[in-house]
């Protein structure tokens, strides 16, 4: 799970994916997420995974892409066994390579899912976020508890891991008896987890306490989104590539595995 959540975690860069403006790559996660949603065919999907990372490459964020889905590979082999094992049931055959083939087609998917996003947040600072939010008409007291949420949850899971090896250390076993036996030894580990969040929070409510969080309606920002040739570029590419996606879809029966 801390791996995952790595993907959240803003890792600064001065590549061409970090200059472009949020919006465009707010819009470019969104079109690699649209497309795997439309499309279950296992040669589509492989192209949004390879554009992932091609794009997480030229931003110089490859390395904690990659460890964003190798952390997901536990939750997509959960996907897959759910699959195999519903569809199984459903038609009451478990040597079906169709079954095999949508279960493998489904959790697969879920890669393109979880790794559209992580590009966004590698290379979009916290306050890009909250400028970006603002740019789109919403509400900045939501948005601020989005972006409080994408800063704290990789911090949590740090001190979720610090937790669970220090317990470790002291005798606790974590990985032995039953289902039950293992839900009691996390108390150890929840409480002190627990203890810390809301330590966070109510540091976090006095901070916006003091500066007064709330009192103006309109909000002013120390720098001003402004879109450069380079992001209508590659607003005109993105938009381009998520109308073909969408056509394709809806007018071409495609013949690809």
């Amino acid at each position: 799970m801390a791996a995952i959540l790595e993907g959240l975690r803003f890792q600064p860069g001065s590549s061409f994916i970090h200059r472009l403006d949020p919006r465009v790559k707010l819009l470019i996660s969104s079109t690699l997420l649209i497309t795997a949603l439309l499309y279950s065919e296992i040669t589509v999907v492989s192209i949004v995974i390879a554009a992932e990372a091609l794009l997480s490459a030229a931003s110089r964020t490859l390395r904690r892409w990659a460890k964003t889905v190798y952390g997901a590979i536990p939750l997509i082999i959960l996907v897959f066994a759910m699959n195999y094992l519903f569809l199984s049931l459903q038609a009451g055959a478990f040597d079906d390579p169709e079954i095999i083939y949508r279960s493998f087609t489904a959790s697969y998917r879920l890669i393109a899912f979880i790794a559209s996003f992580s590009i966004f947040f590698l290379t979009t600072t916290p306050e890009e976020l909250g400028m970006t939010f603002t740019k789109l008409r919403i509400p900045y007291i939501y948005s601020f508890a989005l972006i409080s949420a994408i800063r704290f949850t990789p911090v949590l899971a740090e001190e979720l891991q610090a937790i669970m090896d220090a317990q470790r250390a002291r005798g606790l076993e974590l990985d032995k008896g039953g289902p039950i036996t293992r839900v009691r030894r996390y108390v150890p580990i929840l409480v002190p987890l627990i203890v810390n969040v809301l330590r966070r929070s109510y540091e976090l409510a006095e901070a916006m306490e003091v500066k007064c969080f709330g009192a103006s309606k309109k909000r002013t920002f120390l720098r001003e989104l402004k879109m450069r040739p380079a992001d209508y570029a590659a607003l005109t590419i993105t938009a381009i590539c998520l109308a073909l996606s969408v056509y394709v879809r809806l007018s071409i029966t495609l013949a690809v595995p």
